[in-house]
């Protein structure tokens, strides 16, 4: 199976679809039963360096976070891959990448698979402040979607959020996976972390990872983290990531008095050593509704690490409360309970985290055998119209 993966999100930008498709198309080359490409907008003095052929258009800025846009037809593209006798178009944004699918499936007749990720309204909102024009842009990423010859979403909660949102297709829900290995860390990363913050051996580390942007719950979390400090309860706090609310939520956090407590690494792109901080933490708190299925709560199961998430949000899809996971409401007074009746159990603590690494950890080589099943399916189905 030869896939050509489309995606307006790849590294070195850091979010959870450009590492969803860096996913597929790692574990598509070494399943060894065919060929993938990945296209994508090129990010100016950037060598890709990996061992499938990364192919990139020009682009420019966008005037928020680190995306790019770009004209995305590149006519000498579709003899590559009509050499390369791609069988499948995946697409990871339904915006420049599935517009460029679309002129792909054209010359090539070729069906194109459409994976929903994120809640992309709300950077439809951040980008543009004019409703108008926002609804011409949401109008405009549905009527790409619809054109798919399957859907394909990270969640339940993911393909509910394209149906209350005027799609009016079928979906299959495909889960993402995790790169992350099996097995222990290098345990000087781990000092290098206790020593950089001075984390006490005996005081319960709490973890955050993602953008540190507002509509992720971060307000959330730093008011629990002052209830509980209130409390006399005593744990540390460590938010990795950047955004742009991290100065804000920095400001927050000093002004309630966390400044001892709660600390901010910045971005950690390194995979070895986001590993140890997942693997250095008791707890992960991840309170977000945004994120439909959020690749974090699968790395975090991977270093036996339990997550805290938001009752009934699509990041509790995956876990069962007090079993695999910890529930809360989306209030800063549950949170901090929960955090708290979670510490204060060693013994539930411990085999939450046990549960979590054998229910949720999903690795990639394992879920691409799925997607493979999935990707010969609708070929034939495709083919089959063709006839």
């Amino acid at each position: 199976m030869n896939v050509a993966i489309l995606t307006d999100s790849f590294p070195p930008m850091i979010d959870g679809v450009s590492r969803c498709a860096l996913g597929y198309a790692n574990a598509l080359h070494e399943h060894k039963g065919g060929s993938c490409i990945v296209i994508a907008p090129r990010v100016p003095s950037v060598n890709y360096s990996y061992p499938f052929p990364v192919y990139t258009y020009k682009s420019v800025g966008l005037p928020y976070a680190e995306y790019r846009a770009g004209h995305p037809f590149i006519p000498w593209l579709v003899a590559k891959l009509k050499a390369m006798n791609v069988d499948i178009l995946h697409v990871h944004s339904p915006f420049i990448s599935m517009t460029l699918a679309r002129q792909l499936r054209f010359f090539l007749n070729v069906p194109i698979i459409f994976t929903q990720h994120t809640k992309w309204s709300f950077d439809i909102s951040r980008a543009v402040s004019v409703r108008v024009p926002q609804k011409m842009i949401a109008y405009y990423a549905h009527s790409n979607i619809s054109t798919a010859d399957e859907v394909w979403a990270v969640s339940r909660g993911a393909g509910e959020y394209l149906l209350s949102h005027g799609y009016r297709g079928d979906f299959v829900v495909m889960p993402n996976a995790t790169d992350f290995p099996v097995g222990g860390v290098d345990t000087a990363l781990l000092r290098g972390i206790s020593s950089q913050f001075g984390l006490p051996d005996s005081v319960p580390v709490l973890l955050f990872v993602g953008r540190i942007m507002w509509y992720k719950n971060i307000r959330l979390i730093i008011e629990a983290l002052s209830i509980l400090n209130g409390q006399s309860f005593d744990f540390r706090m460590l938010f990795v990531g950047d955004g742009d609310d991290l100065t804000d939520a920095k400001e927050l956090s000093a002004c309630m008095g966390l400044s001892e407590v709660a600390f901010f690494a910045g971005t950690v792109s390194d995979r070895e050593l986001l590993r140890a901080y997942f693997t250095r933490s008791d707890l992960f708190v991840f309170p977000s509704v945004y994120d439909n299925a959020p690749l974090v709560i699968r790395e975090a199961a991977a270093c036996r690490c339990p997550s805290l998430v938001v009752r009934n949000s699509s990041a509790s899809e995956i876990l069962e409360d007090g079993v695999s996971g910890f529930f809360a409401e989306e209030a800063a007074e549950s949170i901090a309970h929960t955090i708290k009746a979670a510490l204060s159990d060693s013994k539930l603590l411990k085999k939450v985290a046990s549960n979590a690494f054998e229910q949720v950890y999903l690795p990639w080589d394992k879920a691409i055998s799925n997607s493979i099943a999935r990707y010969e399916e609708v070929k034939q189905a495709f083919d089959r119209k063709l006839r």
